[in-house]
């Protein structure tokens, strides 16, 4: 099972919408596609319909060595969810060594989960030990940026925490990054393109994420891009994304 992590620190940059319909996609195209919520709010749960939150999740296999397997919900063809769990904040207290609390995933996935190909994971907006636990733990780090003056800002700060905790791991991280929430009428030009492509060189995807109401309108409903309008913009989007991301873990 190829693991990624949806990352970034900063809030609003559509982490979880990402990882909802990338997921979707990656499912549709016939892939064994597992998402997990990492935040303690729970939005991808709710974001995939499941308003009521479920109280065991992540948290369990994380604060007591639960098999991921049993925690595991059907939420459509092809794709699954671990939530987050009512316990999952309690990963930033505790009185075990930061380090220890930071291979905690990792050790979870240690013990496996049949018949899965891709697992998403939706990190926090935040820098603490459940980010940690999920960069310490994956194959990939999958970045979403702004295309803007603010996602050129904290672009370098976001690549070294990345690089910092490759360098934890002793081996690395693979990372890759792709533009998200682009402005339809924006042209992308190749400067600005350049402009972030060069701060990352060889890591930046093609595909873009064009910014659309029906992306967090689907979501509020508890509904994909693909289930809410089958022939928009973003469904092309994210299947151009989910390809695109996937040649580049077969290239690896």
């Amino acid at each position: 099972m190829y693991t990624i992590a949806v990352f970034n620190p900063q809030q609003g940059v559509g982490k979880t919408s990402v990882t909802i319909n990338l997921g979707h996609a990656l499912a549709l195209a016939g892939h064994q596609v597992i998402l997990v919520d990492l935040d303690p709010a729970g939005d991808l749960t709710t974001g995939l319909g499941l308003f009521r939150q479920p109280t065991q999740g992540i948290d369990r296999a994380l604060l007591e060595a639960a098999d991921l397997e049993s925690l595991a919900i059907s939420t459509r063809d092809e794709l699954r969810l671990i939530p987050a769990g009512a316990r999952l904040a309690e990963l930033e207290q505790g009185d075990q060594s930061g380090m220890q609390r930071g291979l905690l995933l990792q050790r979870a996935l240690s013990r496996g989960m049949a018949g899965q190909e891709y697992m998403l994971i939706d990190c926090p907006s935040s820098s603490g030990l459940l980010v940690a636990n999920a960069l310490l733990g994956v194959d990939m780090a999958l970045l979403p940026v702004t295309g803007d003056d603010s996602g050129a800002a904290a672009l370098p700060h976001l690549l070294e925490t990345v690089r910092r905790f490759g360098a934890a791991r002793g081996q690395g991280l693979e990372y890759t990054l792709f533009m998200n929430r682009i402005p339809v009428r924006r042209r992308l030009t190749g400067v600005a393109a350049s402009r972030f492509s060069s701060l990352a060189p060889g890591h930046f995807l093609k595909s873009v994420i064009c910014q659309s109401d029906l992306i967090s309108v689907a979501r509020g409903i508890g509904r994909t891009v693909f289930e809410y309008r089958p022939n928009g913009r973003a469904t092309s989007d994210f299947r151009q994304l989910a390809a695109e991301l996937l040649k580049r873990i077969d290239a690896d």
